[in-house]
């Protein structure tokens, strides 16, 4: 059994579903499955976010909206097949119609629960996995369509839905006993056990992957996306960035929860490094790049650079503390939040802040923090600064301090002042002013990772 993930950039044109097609063939689909995991078309989420939005504020835009969504899923139907598929038409207007009774219900309601949130997202896969699957079936290969819902159970926290692993892995094997052979399957979507949609968060169609993998023993679980596996920094911002052979699952974790540009659901890292699964991370577009390999016990000297521009910094006095139900909050939803060093002495403790979060420092935001806390909260909670840019260097094998004292070197020489720092166990985070981060990109780069390729294993 091999899984394999492709995301929106990977399914949304006639160039990445060829090579869809010739990444399939290049398998045993007769004697070993495959399943095929995807994502919803490259920027149909984000319309179906903006579909949210117009519902929720009221008026005819969201009809507009809602026209888009359908006629880019149309004109793919007709831009893809060359013949006429009455059934792959069919399936594609079955679906929209359920969606449009959807919508026309949330609009009549006038409000959007979480788990209507959830059920709107939800069109974006179930779109994209019915359209594929009968793109490869008209090309000969045998695969069948299998909605996710009825495989991967979750509890009713919408938006960001827990699995329930033992019903899961259950509902999983039943199916698959039940029905060997190929399947393409919907990304990002679960149910709960009265059959509520619910999602995964970000990252999810990843974590559907690796949910899948791990409840049936895959060989592996590879990543298909737009870039050539983990670079040593985004290939976009540092022009000599080149491709990591293997790294770390932790390094992987790191790497993703910093700012890497191959972002990956937490969990899935989990799952795949507890169950020693390969996971590998290929690009769609360079199909013959055999990308990166994630593994566990990696300790090559490679190193690799993540940036997190969308961040913030909070103080508050050293002798008073976050109340526990807030962090817990925080550290449930996974938000970037830890302490730094700084060179201030003035007895006050400094936090870079997520700005995906950062609003819960200010008032009417809803958290779990009851009245009384949330006042004092605001009273004691400085915002120091916006706007940052938190650049990250990972290496599991690297010397910390002596990195450290390296980099401070280099950019005292250049005139960059850091702002703070922190020190992880296999990574150091590194703050400055938003303007200067690609200018310290590229410096980093250069110093960190060229002076090390005669140890690193560079592609």
């Amino acid at each position: 059994m091999n899984v394999l993930k492709f995301g929106g950039t990977s399914v949304s044109s006639k160039i990445s579903l060829q090579n869809m097609r010739h990444i399939l063939r290049s398998y045993d689909l007769e004697q070993e499955p495959v399943l095929v995991v995807v994502s919803a078309l490259k920027g149909i989420t984000n319309e179906l976010l903006s579909l949210l939005d117009a519902l929720e504020t009221g008026g005819p835009t969201y009809k507009e909206v809602l026209e888009r969504i359908v006629n880019r899923h149309d004109d793919f139907v007709n831009f893809l097949f060359e013949t006429e598929l009455e059934n792959s038409k069919a399936i594609v207007k079955e679906i929209e119609k359920a969606f449009r009774v959807k919508v026309a219900a949330l609009a009549e309601k006038g409000r959007v629960t979480d788990a209507d949130y959830d059920e709107i997202l939800s069109f974006g896969e179930l779109f994209s996995a019915n359209i594929i699957t009968c793109y490869l079936q008209s090309y000969g290969l045998d695969f069948r369509f299998k909605d996710a819902r009825g495989l991967i159970i979750t509890d009713d926290n919408h938006k960001n839905a827990r699995v329930n692993w033992e019903q899961t892995a259950k509902a999983i094997r039943t199916f698959f006993v039940a029905n060997p052979g190929n399947f393409v399957i919907t990304g990002f979507i679960g149910a709960t056990e009265t059959g509520s949609t619910t999602t995964l968060g970000r990252g999810g169609s990843d974590y559907t992957a690796t949910i899948l993998g791990t409840v049936l023993g895959a060989n592996s679980v590879t990543k298909w996306t737009d870039v050539n596996g983990i670079m040593t920094a985004d290939p976009n911002k540092v022009p000599k960035a080149h491709s990591l052979t293997n790294i770390s699952f932790d390094e992987l974790k790191n790497l993703s929860k910093f700012g890497s540009n191959v972002l990956v659901h937490p969990e899935s890292i989990g799952q795949l490094s507890k169950n020693n699964i390969p996971f590998v991370i290929r690009n769609t577009f360079n199909r013959n790049f055999r990308g990166t390999q994630v593994i566990n016990g990696d300790r090559s000297a490679q190193k690799a650079l993540s940036l997190h521009q969308a961040c913030s910094i909070i103080s508050f006095e050293k002798e008073w503390n976050l109340p526990k139900n807030f962090t817990k909050e925080i550290i449930d939803k996974d938000y970037l939040f830890f302490r730094i060093k700084t060179s201030s002495n003035d007895g006050r403790s400094y936090y870079v802040v997520a700005d995906e979060c950062i609003h819960f420092f200010t008032p009417g935001t809803g958290t779990g923090v009851s009245g009384a806390q949330f006042s004092e909260m605001i009273r004691k909670v400085v915002i120091e600064k916006r706007n940052i840019a938190l650049i990250t260097i990972t290496s599991q094998s690297m010397d910390k301090k002596q990195e450290l004292i390296r980099i401070n070197e280099v950019l005292s020489q250049e005139g960059i002042p850091v702002v703070g720092f922190r020190m992880f166990f296999n990574s150091i985070s590194l703050i400055f002013d938003k303007g200067n981060f690609k200018e310290v990109l590229e410096l980093l780069h250069n110093c960190l990772l060229t002076t090390d390729l005669t140890t690193d294993v560079v592609v």
